[in-house]
């Protein structure tokens, strides 16, 4: 029981990486499968430059908070409480 609820809330947070991560590339018009040996610091300026944007980090921060949230639910239902 107690490994399942490890890989839901391992799931739970890789899937939020995972999101965030891709919505990253798609907002700093990076595509996934970028040569990486060109133009990789142009890439990452731009990448850096989206993170520090209320459009990107609004949502991440409130996604992080739902993930907070599921994590703090999942282990006060596991404790039966």
């Amino acid at each position: 029981m107690a490994m399942i609820i490890q890989l839901l809330l391992i799931g739970i947070w890789g899937a939020i990486v995972t999101r965030h991560t891709r919505r990253l590339y798609r907002l700093a018009v990076v595509p996934a499968i970028a040569d990486r040996a060109r133009f990789v610091r142009d890439k990452a300026r731009r990448m850096w430059w989206w993170l520090g944007r209320d459009e990107f980090l609004g949502t991440l921060q409130r996604d992080t908070l739902r993930c907070v949230e599921a994590t703090v639910m999942v282990g006060v239902i596991a404790l039966g409480f």
